[in-house]
């Protein structure tokens, strides 16, 4: 009987150990990023690749409150953008020029542009568990050069520990967790 509950003890402590292990985002990040002295960016409105009608806007707050809780980063307003964006007739499904990005950094004088794309949001993976797929990148507005991008994707049965404990049931939750990773790489 000692055996077996000594037995036991030993597997729940390692699946618990080994089901923790997770997934990180794939980055890129430029190795002198602070070289070009980035404090204040406009997030663009992500593209959503999605049936879920506001996975977009969703992800684009998550991105806007999480760079703004996680960074020394200034982030423009985003009704500031959007008016911007309809001004100059930017359609940001069809990708953004370098040119358009140097008109958004001199109009709203912000050092860096922030654009992604949302390709999965909701519980399309058939487990009944949400999915929430982002790419991102952030882009130098005067030379057009990207500093960062990431892609993260992630499931709500990502985050068990042990026995469902820390699994995430909704896409907006999970969508804040995997801007979360990805903001993280941001050096």
């Amino acid at each position: 009987m000692w055996i077996l509950c000594k037995t036991f003890s030993i597997l729940i402590i390692l699946f618990s150990v080994f089901s923790g292990c997770s997934v990180h985002p794939n980055t890129f990040s430029k190795k002198d990023l602070e070289k070009y002295g980035v404090r204040r960016v406009a997030v663009i409105p992500f593209y959503n690749n999605t049936t879920a009608k506001t996975a977009g806007k969703v992800v684009t707050n998550c991105f806007i409150e999480e760079l703004l809780n996680s960074k020394d980063i200034e982030v423009e307003f985003p009704g500031n953008v959007r008016k911007l964006l309809v001004e100059e007739r930017i359609i940001t499904r069809k990708g953004i020029g370098s040119g358009q990005i140097k008109l958004i950094g001199k109009r709203l004088n912000v050092d860096a542009v922030v654009l992604g794309r949302v390709t999965e949001y909701g519980g399309d993976n058939g487990s009944g568990s949400p999915v929430v797929s982002v790419n991102a990148r952030m882009v130098h507005t005067d030379t057009s050069s990207i500093l960062w991008m990431g892609q993260n994707k992630r499931t709500g049965d990502d985050y068990i520990k042990v026995f469902d404990i820390g699994r995430i049931d909704s896409a907006p939750k999970l969508a804040r967790n995997v801007v979360r990773e990805l903001i993280l790489t941001i050096d």
